[in-house]
């Protein structure tokens, strides 16, 4: 069969015609289709050859779409780690021992305010400052947090009240006021210089970041546009560190994790991976602009900037030049753009002459899984996969397998989730992500979880943290919520 999307062609062509005399280029995008993406950008972004390299343009656009894959599969990774870090700090808290969690309140704050649970999430805020046994540090933390519940209730006043009283002397509390002032866009308090001064601090004093200094330093550099100061933070980061330790009594200890983590790595190399593509769109070589393009768009999408995506799109559509497969995948990503804008009848005009179109797995795949990744719940690509996939099996329909199966995990109909997504993983490697999509497994985890294999779960995360260090804290609350489910004492057993 030669129906091959003109994206992976294109791919290969850079590679190995374009790129032929690069070695640190070639050794990336061979990394890059392993999906080991971390190790791909070391290889790319420290290696003294592509500095110098005259196929700049090149390296620019390979860093931009590791980048963008990186980032959809740390945002995956994080919507994981909210539900099942949920689901285990409320059994914790629900334990009825003598052995009461009192940070497990802290984080369960932490973690609604995450989910946009307001008024939930300032109880448990509440709660935990009122702790005798909570440390100074502890409810600052807590008080920062509270202020940003009622500032998104517009509450900005009561807001002002719980932050005036934090003390920024302390580094940590300093770097975690200055990401929360950040991220709701308080004017006028200069998060990134703050964060910079608590880094200054900590390395006068010749002291490390923690992660938790570290993870607040991440999310503000990437929203102020300070991508390379980011990079520097990850690079010396341990990503599998706790971020509180708590002892109930001997031989019971409980390690805390922000899954707020995963997601400031999710918007980092987005943002990373917009930088990378703008530039590279800006070069001579056609192949190059043209898949630049195409990331870029895709890029905007991410940060919801659906006005820019769709310019980008009209202006590759316009060219002319698109070779059919990715024209087919412009006019995906142009339906998309035109519902989410309110346009839905165009919109599922143009979805249907697409799926009327000589029918193709990794065409309707594509379809099904822009929907899926927007909600948009557009009955006839769901059809059109469910009987495509019916005709086949293999590597050629791995992806609309997929697709099927994400669609399913979305619809919470998780046996059929299951189904589809076994059906799209490599059965000699079923775990090993040189063999299988990282966001795939991730999204079979998930499923498995909801279908209460916890076993099948861990075994993939227990995977992938082999090359994504951060997924540590799913494994640990997974593994939390199947030792409770199986009533099992003693510490919990992480793979």
């Amino acid at each position: 069969m030669k129906r091959v999307i003109v994206l992976l062609i294109l791919v290969i062509m850079l590679s190995n015609t374009l790129y032929a005399a690069d070695n640190p280029l070639k050794r990336g995008m061979k990394l890059y289709k392993k999906h080991r993406y971390e190790d791909a950008l070391k290889v790319l972004t420290t290696d003294p050859a592509t500095v110098k390299s005259n196929r700049q343009a090149k390296i620019l656009l390979s860093l931009g779409m590791i980048c963008l894959e990186n980032a959809k599969l740390h945002r995956e990774l994080y919507e994981v780690s909210l539900t099942v870090n949920l689901d285990y700090l409320t059994r914790l808290i629900a334990e009825k021992n003598q052995f009461e969690s009192h940070l497990a309140k802290l984080y369960l704050g932490k973690t609604l305010l995450k989910r946009g649970e307001l008024s939930e999430s300032a109880a448990f805020f509440d709660k935990f400052i009122t702790e005798n046994n909570a440390r100074p540090t502890d409810k600052q933390i807590a008080q920062i947090g509270l202020g940003k519940v009622y500032y998104l209730k517009g509450k900005h006043d009561r807001a002002e009240h719980y932050w005036s009283k934090i003390n920024t002397e302390d580094p940590e509390i300093m770097s975690a006021l200055a990401a929360v002032y950040s991220s709701v866009g308080v004017s006028g308090k200069e998060p990134a210089a703050m964060s910079k001064n608590a880094l200054d601090q900590l390395k006068a004093a010749g002291r490390q970041p923690s992660i938790q200094v570290i993870n607040d330093s991440v999310d503000v550099f990437t929203r102020e546009g300070r991508v390379d100061e980011s990079f520097q933070l990850l690079k010396r980061a341990d990503l599998r560190a706790y971020f509180h330790e708590e002892t109930l009594v001997k031989n019971k200890v409980i390690r805390f994790y922000d899954p707020a983590l995963l997601m400031n790595l999710s918007r980092h190399y987005a943002k990373a991976g917009l930088e990378y593509l703008q530039k590279a769109r800006a070069a001579t070589d056609k192949k190059v602009q043209m898949l630049s393009g195409h990331y870029l768009s895709e890029g905007y999408e991410m940060f919801d900037s659906f006005e820019q995506a769709g310019q980008v799109v009209e202006e590759m559509m316009s060219s002319g030049k698109l070779p059919p497969s990715l024209d087919r995948r412009a006019r995906i990503r142009q339906a998309v753009v035109l519902y989410l804008r309110g346009d839905h009848h165009s919109a599922e005009n143009q979805l249907s002459t697409l799926l009327k179109s000589k029918a193709n797995p990794d065409l309707n795949a594509e379809l099904l899984l822009a929907c899926v990744n927007h909600k948009i719940d557009y009955s006839p690509a769901v059809i059109a996969a469910s009987t495509l996939a019916q005709r086949g099996e293999g590597k050629q329909f791995a992806k609309l397998n997929f697709a099927l199966g994400k669609y399913y995990l979305w619809k919470k109909d998780y046996m059929k989730a299951v189904k589809y997504m076994e059906a799209a993983r490599d059965k000699s490697n079923k775990n090993r992500i040189e063999y299988n999509n990282p966001l795939m497994l991730t999204c079979l985890a998930e499923a498995y979880y909801h279908s209460r294999n916890f076993s099948e779960a861990l075994e993939i995360f227990f995977e992938m943290s082999k090359q994504y260090p951060a997924v540590r804290q799913i494994q640990v609350a997974m593994q939390g919520v199947y030792s409770m489910e199986q009533q099992s004492a003693g510490d919990a057993k992480i793979f």
